[in-house]
Order: C-alpha cells, then sequence, then structure tokens
C-alpha cells in the first residue's frame, strides 16, 4: 500500500511537471513571437527614418557579433559591412537576430536624432520662405484688383460726364426743323352780276358822228 502510495504521488508530481514545462514553453513561444514581431516594426521605423534623412551611419562593427573592419546602416535600412580581408557583405536590417537590430538601433538613435532635427530645421525654414512670399503675393493681387476697380470706376465717370455734355449740347443747340404753316382760311370773294359787262364806259360830252348807212 505505501509502495503504490509513493508511487501515485511520484507520477502526480511528474505530471505536474510536465504541465508546468508545458506552459513555461507556451509562454516562452509566444515571447518569441512578440519579440519578432517588434523587431519586425522596428526594423521598418528605421527603415522609414533611414529613407527620410537619406543618409549613411556609420555603426561599430563589434555590436554584429562577427569581425569585421567597418560597418555602416545605408539606405533601405541596409547593414553593409566590410571584412578585415577586404570582402563586403549586406543584409537588411529585419534578417538580423532581434538582439541585434536593437542594438543597431542603439547605435545608430543619436545620429537619427540630429539628422531628423537638421532636417526639420530645414524644412521650416522653406516653409517659412514660401509664406513670406504667399503674403506678398496677396498683397500685389490686392492691390492689383483695387487699381481695376478704381480704373473701372474712373471709366464710369468718364462715360457719365460725356453722355452729360452731349445732353446739354443738344438742349442749347437751336432747333432747325422746319415749321409747319397752319393752313389759312380762304374767305369767300362775292360775285360780280354780269351786267357790270354792259357797263357804258367814257363821257356823255364826247360826241362821235356815226356814218350813215345808205340803203
Amino acid at each position: 500500500m505505501a509502495e503504490d502510495q509513493k508511487g501515485a504521488e511520484g507520477s502526480g508530481k511528474f505530471v505536474d511537471s510536465l504541465r508546468e514545462i508545458q506552459g513555461e514553453y507556451i509562454m516562452l513561444t509566444d515571447l518569441y513571437e512578440k519579440e519578432r514581431n517588434y523587431a519586425q516594426k522596428l526594423s521598418e521605423m528605421m527603415r522609414a527614418l533611414q529613407f527620410e534623412v537619406d543618409s549613411t551611419i556609420q555603426i561599430r562593427p563589434e555590436i554584429l557579433g562577427e569581425s569585421y573592419r567597418a560597418a555602416y546602416l545605408v539606405s533601405e535600412a541596409v547593414i553593409v559591412a566590410f571584412g578585415k580581408d577586404g570582402g563586403m557583405v549586406s543584409r537588411p536590417l529585419y534578417r538580423l537576430s532581434p538582439n541585434v537590430i536593437v542594438s543597431v538601433i542603439e547605435e545608430c538613435a543619436p545620429e537619427l536624432r540630429r539628422l531628423i532635427s537638421d532636417k526639420r530645421l530645414s524644412e521650416t525654414s522653406r516653409v517659412r520662405s514660401l509664406e513670406r512670399v504667399l503674403k506678398e503675393l496677396k498683397k500685389a493681387q490686392a492691390t492689383f484688383k483695387q487699381t481695376r476697380r478704381d480704373d473701372l470706376e474712373n471709366s464710369d465717370d468718364d462715360s457719365k460726364a460725356d453722355e452729360k455734355d452731349r445732353s446739354s449740347d443738344e438742349d442749347s443747340a437751336p432747333d432747325n426743323k422746319p415749321q409747319q404753316k397752319e393752313p389759312q382760311e380762304v374767305v369767300p370773294q362775292p360775285r360780280q352780276s354780269s351786267k357790270e359787262g354792259f357797263a357804258f364806259k367814257g363821257s356823255f360830252g364826247d360826241k362821235r358822228e356815226i356814218p350813215g348807212i345808205s340803203p
């Protein structure tokens, strides 16, 4: 009985140990996955920053874990290393182990910060220059619009003045149109008598002899 009980207890401890090992393994696997994901994200971030500054950054060769003469982080977040024998190797940052990725990022962080800051200052200067030019152009545009508005107003005033002068000239000019005569009323004259044609003309004192008519 005692031996069976000890065997059962030993078997139970073994099972518990296996369960603990399995649990630890699952957690370790989860940590490995997170490490890879985080290293991948860091590599992508470094690639974006490296693309932005577009500059080569020198790093210490020993952080790569191998004996190199010189090492650099170049565009697209690629590690380029030169061996002591003159050979050269290149490898994307995301292809390295997570601890090497972290070491490279720590090595490059101060220089990246300086490069990004210098680029920001340069971009700020360009933006301010563009703002000044834009303000000057807006002022010139406003002045041009005001000048055109004034010219249009002066033109309207001149046109109105010309029309007023023409109207005054037309009012003061004499009317040359022919005046129509009013029809005169014809008064009918009294008709003379036909006896007037037989009226005696001459004097009675003047007598003339009329020769006689022979039979």
